[in-house]
């Protein structure tokens, strides 16, 4: 059984989120002692390209507002009597999953991943990575 969740969330594939859920939920077996760590990065800054411009105060409430929509999420697909906790990094998606798995000391990451297809011969899947990389548990949930 396991206690410690992470579960990136793509906010553009929002439909995802309920097998996400549901997957995690036979996971720790209904658990009241788990905690189910939502975690959203954006990656738009990575190629630093618009980062000069970027006013801190607008990028910290683009923060917040992406947050509040995850928790908007969350709450109508988690009972309430389950610990649930919403983060949000910047940076390159799979590196930021693999620090957040570390930092919160996950036992398993619970992640979406496309079917395969030609392209991913050639540049390899967030899932892909993180499966390769991380130093927990993974389980890749498929459409």
């Amino acid at each position: 059984m396991y206690y410690k969740i992470l579960i990136p969330v793509d906010l553009a594939h929002r439909a995802e989120l309920p097998k996400l859920v549901s997957a995690a939920r036979q996971l720790t077996s209904d658990s009241p002692h788990a905690d189910f760590n939502f975690l959203y990065v954006d990656d738009s800054g990575v190629h630093k390209a618009g980062a000069p411009y970027v006013d801190a105060d607008k990028e910290k409430a683009r923060r917040q507002d992406i947050k509040d929509k995850l928790l908007a999420l969350v709450r109508n697909l988690v009972p309430e009597d389950l610990h649930c906790f919403c983060h949000v990094r910047r940076g390159t998606i799979h590196e930021q999953i693999l620090e957040e798995a570390k930092k919160g000391g996950a036992d398993v990451i619970v992640m979406m991943a496309q079917k395969p297809g030609l392209s991913s011969y050639f540049v390899g899947s967030n899932a892909e990575r993180v499966v390769r990389h991380a130093q927990c548990s993974v389980m890749v949930v498929r459409d």
